[in-house]
């Protein structure tokens, strides 16, 4: 009885959390501005950690025509026993007048408290004309001139463009869409002349998230992150950065019943170049006042770090000196500081090495020199004070680190110091100049032939004079092989599908069992499309299913087979855009369904 009431209060307990967990709600336009008489879609979606959701609030309505809605739809995931829901209600209106209107706000109440979505600022224009909305406007989620009224835009986000020499400047590529992307190319990316540049490491798979700008809901996906530092002063252009996005385009027409169930289920794709806007940065010189005598062009935030291997040690015996400089900043621009050490200490030329680490928010490493000392007499040595000095840019003022002395007490060793010929040094430095390499042994046997020997009499001789002749007929064969690939692009593209489109299936193979539904469906989608494109030649923006039925038709493959690859293609478009995840099992159903046509298909074409 005692475990029945543990393991129902357990329950009671997990399911009160749920319940205390904040929610989210906002609301949101597929367009802004709107003309009069143009339908446009008004949006509210609620999430939250829990199985129900509270029922909403909705904002008057009453300035527009409703033609449908509240259309409700809801999702449930589970992600490592983590469950979230969502609720969306959408509504497609039209508006009455031209001018500018105000969708108040949507609200929700929820364990005594009360959510509300922002108030979005409509601009209803006359029909014909596409007034850009409102600048400033602050009761929005977000207000973003570049951005509104764009359905595909790449934005450069940078953290700052005033800046000292020096200076990291972070930039971030995104691009915000409200198109479905099948795929895309960067064609060009910027020289950052007059930059040091460090990239930081992304993940390969783009997570997308929402942005609600003026009003208009936008997928948003960081494509490239990079961290600029400049190395000459002045105003500095960045350039643009160009992608090739392939885009879905559905036909906006009405249709019938009739026109849609033998329509084209795909649309068709087409290649939109985008471009971002370039950048000017003004990069001032740093200053003069304060500056210390130490300072080599450092700027970031340092550390100091100097150690020896020993303080004591005997004659010609080596010491090692490790002088480190790590923090954020100009890492791989930075000098490292001077080490003086007493002239009777022969020092060698550094080892430089470096570190970068590209992970985060902030470009951060280490720069480290390793020096070799050889106290050649013996006595009390010391290694002077090491002095080093940066910029900081955040405070804009020089700060100087410095290491103390570091003594050295040098014992006499096997044989004196003071009676050491300059040969003998001579002899400690080649050696020390050796220290890392391999011995290289002198050779104490050697085989001899006898007089008249002729090697090329021998089998051996003659098997490989025969192995090199047939290589080189081989490589003249495969040369000529690849030249005719190479002046046939058709036979290239037939000859390489089945490899490419292998590639592609492994690609979603290894998604199988990841979270990734989206993905799989993408790769399997690619490899289906690339296997047929490569085959038969077809075009990127050819790609229908009426070119594919006549194109196969004439290969005279079986009906049964087309209309199964229509099919497959059919639902990796839509479960590529549906809002339901496919669980694990039904992903590697649907892999195996597409590796079996693509072996069908290899005896046909």
């Amino acid at each position: 009885m005692i475990k029945i009431k543990t393991i129902l209060a357990t329950i009671l307990f997990a399911v009160s959390s749920l319940w205390a967990q904040e929610l989210t709600i906002e609301s949101y336009v597929d367009r802004n501005p709107v003309a009069v008489n143009q339908r446009f879609n008004f949006s509210i979606e609620i999430a939250g950690q829990s199985a129900g959701l509270p029922e909403v609030d909705f904002p008057d309505l009453n300035p527009f025509n409703i033609l449908a809605g509240p259309n409700q739809s809801t999702s449930i995931k589970v992600v490592n026993g983590a469950m979230t829901s969502s609720k969306t209600y959408s509504f497609i209106l039209m508006a009455r007048k031209a001018g500018e209107y105000k969708i108040g706000q949507a609200t929700v109440k929820h364990e005594g408290k009360t959510y509300s979505t922002s108030p979005i600022k409509l601009v209803v224009t006359k029909s014909g004309q596409t007034n850009p909305p409102p600048k400033n406007n602050n009761s929005q989620k977000r207000n973003d001139v570049e951005i509104a009224g764009q359905s595909l835009y790449i934005k450069t986000d940078i953290s700052k463009t005033d800046v000292y020499l020096g200076q990291e400047i972070d930039l971030e590529y995104k691009v915000y869409f409200r198109v479905n992307i099948r795929d895309n190319a960067i064609d060009a990316l910027p020289s950052y002349t007059g930059f040091w540049n460090e990239t930081f490491e992304t993940p390969s798979r783009s997570r997308i998230r929402n942005e609600v700008i003026n009003g208009v809901n936008y997928n948003v996906a960081t494509i490239r992150k990079v961290a600029l530092f400049p190395t000459k002063t002045g105003k500095i252009t960045i350039e643009p950065m160009t992608m090739t996005f392939e885009v879905l385009v559905r036909s906006n027409r009405r249709r019938s019943l009739f026109d849609n169930f033998f329509d084209d289920p795909f649309g068709r794709t087409v290649q939109k170049s985008v471009s971002s806007q370039p950048i000017t940065v003004n990069v001032k010189p740093l200053p003069q006042k304060g500056k210390p005598a130490s300072f080599s062009g450092a700027v970031g935030d340092f550390d100091l770090n100097v150690s020896v291997d020993k303080q004591r040690t005997q004659v010609n015996e080596a010491i090692a000196l490790n002088v480190t400089i790590n923090g954020q900043g100009n890492i791989k621009l930075l000098d490292l500081p001077q080490v003086i050490v007493d002239q009777d200490i022969e020092m060698y030329d550094p080892k430089i090495s470096s570190t970068i680490n590209n992970k985060g928010g902030r470009i951060r490493g280490s720069k480290s020199a390793e020096y070799i000392l050889i106290p050649r007499l013996e006595g009390n040595f010391e290694i002077k004070p090491i002095r080093f000095s940066y910029f900081d840019p955040l405070k804009e003022t020089y700060k100087a680190l410095s290491h103390p002395v570091i003594p050295l007490n040098i014992l006499p060793g096997k044989q004196q110091a003071t009676n050491m010929s300059s040969e003998t040094a001579i002899g400690s430095r080649r050696e020390v100049s050796l220290l890392g390499k391999d011995i290289r042994f002198i050779k104490q046997h050697s085989e001899f032939m006898p007089k008249g020997y002729q090697p090329y009499t021998t089998t051996t001789y003659q098997l490989n004079f025969v192995a090199a002749f047939l290589l080189f007929i081989a490589f003249f064969l495969y040369n000529d092989h690849q030249a005719k690939l190479q002046s046939d692009i058709r036979l290239a593209r037939s000859r390489r599908a089945g490899k490419i489109a292998a590639k592609h299936l492994a690609e979603a193979k290894r998604m199988i069992s990841r979270q990734e539904s989206t993905e799989f469906y993408k790769a399997v989608s690619r490899a289906l499309q690339g296997f047929l494109r490569d085959k038969l030649n077809i075009g990127l923006t050819d790609f229908s299913a009426r070119n594919i039925r006549e194109k196969l038709n004439e290969q005279n493959v079986d009906d049964p087979l087309i209309k199964d690859y229509l099919d497959l293609l059919n639902e990796c478009d839509y479960n590529q855009y549906a809002r339901a995840s496919a669980s694990a099992d039904e992903r590697k159903a649907f892999y195996e369904r597409a590796k079996s046509l693509l072996t069908r298909f290899e005896k046909w074409i």
